[in-house]
């Protein structure tokens, strides 16, 4: 028996309001919330992953509509040296790419993420930083149990202080752009920071309260390699608080391949209003690809503006605008997408998050359509 695609999705999404998931750092609680750096909540040095003690009160105290933030909910207290923390995140999907074959929408139910994060404190200096989980993927290509596990980050910090310089080493995104936790925003997904394109770096840094400089050196992951192939070489992201609601960021990366040469140059920028209840956010790069294949190159370009509102504690909506175009000297071949977001955060730990967004390929002059809606159901120990 086969049910309507709207039968389907009421019972997937049942389900899935019923099982655990999860979500990572959220870049618009910077001067959305009383927090001006990133690196006041998490532990990372240019934020994202792990929350320390204060990102987790406020998880409960500001973000969330109450509930206890402290890990396992304050059921278990960890030892000084050892910090724990998750990512499960699953998600119904309805996707219609609006293709002419007649198929009709694609419905899916999947885990997207599902991470444990540990670190390790070997003094108040030196930390290891783990994340081991499972890959999460709609259709699995590779049906071997090992295939579906992986270890997106694996470093090591030197870090004296919570200001001043910092060392790290190993597999993670360097510090780069608006680091949005939706892989599939283009300023993600066309600038070297896709799904698993974590690459093996060298980063040196300088942090203090009203800018942060971070400089990276990587390789690709020699395990796994995605993204561009073989490519290596520098970042750069320097940012500068200009009072306690805005920030201005400017930044490079220079990334040369196998088969291609990158560079992009961009600017990330920050503004909080109304009491901090409207943020608005965005990003432009200018990049330039240089093909083996393509003698005189070409230029491209992605930008990014957003805006999210606090309707009132534990619920925000946002609203995005997007735009890729991978040449600017040939027509028709831009990208846009348009994106609305609700999210509800009931209790510390969990979040609902409602995605719709539509994308269309031709930039405007009546290219192809595709039109997603997503429910996703987080939850973080």
């Amino acid at each position: 028996m086969r049910f309507p695609v709207q039968a389907r999705l009421f019972v997937t999404l049942l389900a899935l309001t019923l099982a655990p998931a999860a979500a990572r750092a959220y870049p618009q609680f910077q001067f959305g919330t009383d927090a001006t750096r990133c690196t006041l909540c998490h532990l990372a040095p240019a934020g994202g992953g792990l929350l320390n003690g204060y990102g987790r009160d406020e998880s409960a105290d500001t973000i969330s509509r109450g509930g206890d933030g402290r890990f396992l909910h304050g059921w278990w207290k960890l030892p000084s040296w050892l910090k724990l923390g998750g990512d499960y995140r699953g998600a119904a999907l309805l996707n219609d790419v609006g293709n002419s074959d007649g198929d009709g929408p694609e419905f899916a139910f999947f885990p997207m993420q599902a991470d444990l994060y540990s670190r390790f404190e070997f003094s108040k200096k030196l930390s290891l930083n783990l994340i081991v989980g499972a890959r999460g993927s709609v259709r699995p290509r590779d049906p071997s149990l090992l295939s579906y596990a992986v270890s997106r980050e694996h470093y090591l910090t030197w870090r004296p202080k919570s200001r001043g310089y910092y060392l790290r080493a190993g597999r993670f995104f360097a510090p780069f752009g608006l680091r949005l936790p939706d892989h599939t925003m283009y300023v993600r997904r066309y600038t070297g920071f896709h799904t698993l394109e974590e690459t093996y770096n060298l980063s040196v840094g300088w942090l203090q309260d009203a800018w942060e400089a971070h400089f990276t050196a990587f390789m690709p992951d020699f395990l796994r390699p995605l993204g561009q192939k073989g490519g290596k070489g520098l970042a750069a992201y320097v940012e500068r608080r200009i009072d306690d609601r805005s920030s201005l960021a400017m930044q490079a990366r220079a990334s040369l391949g196998d088969l291609d040469d990158r560079y992009l140059v961009g600017l990330v920028g920050k503004r909080a209003f109304r009491n901090r209840k409207l943020l608005l956010m965005g990003e432009i790069d200018l990049m330039r690809q240089e093909l083996d294949a393509l003698p005189d190159g070409r230029t491209q370009y992605v930008a990014h503006l957003g805006a999210y509102y606090w309707l009132k504690r534990g619920w925000q909506v946002s609203a995005t605008v997007e735009r890729y175009d991978e040449d600017i000297a040939v027509k028709h071949v831009a990208r846009d997408a348009i994106s609305a977001n609700l999210q509800w955060f009931p209790r510390a730990h969990f979040e609902l998050h409602l995605l719709g967004r539509t994308r269309i390929l031709g930039g405007g002059d009546g290219g192809d359509t595709a039109n997603l809606a997503m429910l996703q159901l987080h939850y973080y120990p």
